[in-house]
């Protein structure tokens, strides 16, 4: 049957949006839902539903073409969305059989692909439903004839075996608990189609959350998860290192890397583990899911068993992330990758560290960074830091220009720069590589970064790339620039500094954030990176 696939064992619905809808559309090219079942059967009856939604959603589209394209989104949400999927018939969402019929073997979903069949072989047929009790029959047959401006020619409808049903579910319908993992991407796609989330790092930290939880607990009923696996699952998160998935030492599953991290501190030889902050983001996620699953009909819970706890800090915030000192700097900006016979200029691991450190922008923003986003305007130079394509933002207040500041100029940052478009490279930095699930160049760029932090003998846990960034934003705050452009600068609200004045802060001009930089006084001397002392 086509449009049907299935993903860890659940069916999903896809279909290609046509070309001439896409621009309407905001460019996107596919419908992709959850049919929330593992029953092929189940799968059948309610892709042609949403069949016959899309149709609907198309045949209102050809009709309103100049449609602004939120209207169009919204109706796309509200005719085939998880909002339009919560209001479907409950019948259809209880289990008919959990026995597939004989001869289905469904095909896997493709990333990116086309809409998939479940098998080349199977007959519409056979995947009818056998005949149910008179109610759910009434209830299925609801599924052909509830929407008369149905296409002529849509897929066949579920065998009708009883009197028409009129509409209203029967009194004793019950909303069946859905797996875990059944919503988990349609959750995903509301939150970024509805603006709830506002950059797609939002999106992946959360599918990387339920990876977790799924590979801990099992992708169970929703409802079959309790208080204590809540619980358990903080737990665990507590004793998981840091370097989970991304050292060659933690390839393993979460429980796998725990006792490994365990064996290591035996030996005295501790690992870090996640910080309560990410344990934070973890558990937060989770609540977030139960919450969506029960505002939007999916479920209902007497309670979230992910509320109500606690995430204290041992240290103070300013403390958590330690600055780097005079000393350190010196050794880094003095050694081989700097200083010597075999520099090379044009890498990401000469000028990383020290946009970080002159900039305050963060490892990803500075990694992903395109030629294109190297901009001037009114002559000042400054980064673009954007989400678009691959490039991700942490959140709104991300999004920036972040002025160039004249020590970066002097050490001839503009030259490269000049290089790299002469060479038509789209990226700054074509020598990093992703790494990870997500694929992000900074989690490439960590790893080495803290060998060669080792290596010179300059590593110290909790003084990493990310502590260059706080150390610019301390320096150029005691220097007396104002707190305001500094946070403007960073990529943070101005809201508790100026309350619900922010609100009326709506620009810092490129002039202030430059003139705020250029107040940066380091104690080390970079001045044998100068191009003209070389």
């Amino acid at each position: 049957m086509q449009h049907v696939c299935r993903r860890a064992g659940t069916y999903h619905f896809r279909r290609r949006i046509p070309l001439r809808h896409q621009p309407v559309l905001g460019g996107k090219a596919e419908i992709y839902r959850s049919l929330e079942t593992s029953s092929p059967r189940d799968a059948a009856i309610r892709s042609r539903l949403l069949y016959v939604e899309s149709e609907r959603l198309f045949a209102a589209l050809d009709r309103e073409p100049g449609l602004p394209v939120d209207a169009a989104r919204q109706l796309m949400r509200d005719l085939v969305g998880p909002a339009a999927w919560a209001h479907m018939n409950p019948m259809l969402r209880r289990s008919l059989d959990p026995t597939p019929p004989p001869g289905i073997s469904p095909v896997p979903c493709e990333a990116g692909g086309a809409a998939m069949e479940m098998a080349a072989a199977v007959r519409v047929g056979v995947l009818d439903p056998p005949k149910p009790p008179a109610d759910a029959a009434r209830q299925l047959v609801a599924v052909a004839v509830e929407n008369p401006s149905a296409p002529a020619n849509p897929p066949p409808a579920a065998q009708s075996v009883g009197p028409p049903f009129d509409g209203a579910p029967s009194s004793n319908a019950t909303l069946a608990s859905p797996l875990f993992g059944a919503l988990a991407e349609t959750h995903v796609e509301h939150m970024l189609d509805t603006g709830a989330w506002s950059a797609q790092q939002t999106a992946l930290q959360t599918r990387a959350t339920f990876r977790l939880w799924i590979e801990f607990h099992g992708d169970r009923p929703v409802d079959a998860y309790s208080r204590r696996d809540a619980s358990a699952f903080m737990e665990a998160l507590r004793k998981l290192p840091r370097m989970h998935g991304r050292s060659p030492l933690f390839k393993g599953t979460m429980r796998q890397n725990i006792e490994a991290a365990e064996r290591i501190a035996a030996k005295g030889k501790g690992q870090p583990l996640l910080t309560m902050k990410t344990i934070r983001r973890h558990m937060s996620a989770l609540h977030g899911y139960w919450d969506w699953l029960r505002q939007h009909g999916h479920h209902e819970f007497a309670s979230n068993p992910f509320a109500g706890f606690d995430f204290p800090s041992s240290k103070p915030a300013s403390e958590q992330r330690s600055m780097w000192d005079d000393a350190d700097l010196k050794r880094l900006f003095t050694s081989r990758i700097w200083v010597g016979p075999n520099v090379d200029r044009r890498s990401a691991a000469y000028w990383l560290p020290l946009i970080g450190l002159l900039t305050g922008m963060r490892l990803e923003e500075i990694a992903q960074l395109h030629t294109a986003d190297v901009r001037q305007r009114d002559g000042i130079d400054f980064f673009l830091v954007h989400a678009e394509d691959e490039r991700r933002t942490k959140n709104a207040n991300s999004v920036r220009e972040v002025p160039i500041p004249g020590a970066l100029v002097a050490l001839g940052f503009m030259t490269l720069v000049a290089e790299r478009r002469r060479a038509n490279s789209k990226r700054l930095w074509p020598d990093l590589s992703g790494q990870g699930p997500d694929r992000r160049l900074g989690a490439y760029y960590t790893r080495r970064f803290t060998e060669y932090r080792r290596e010179i003998g300059i590593y110290k846990p909790g003084v990493d790339f990310h502590s260059l960034r706080g150390t610019f934003e301390t320096l150029v705050l005691n220097a007396g620039a104002s707190p305001v452009f500094v946070k403007a600068i960073m990529g943070h609200s101005t809201s508790d500094l100026l309350g619900e004045g922010s609100r009326y802060l709506k620009h810092v001009t490129l002039k202030n954030k430059l003139e705020a930089m250029n107040m940066l006084r380091l104690g080390v001397d970079l001045g044998h990176l100068l191009p003209s002392t070389r």
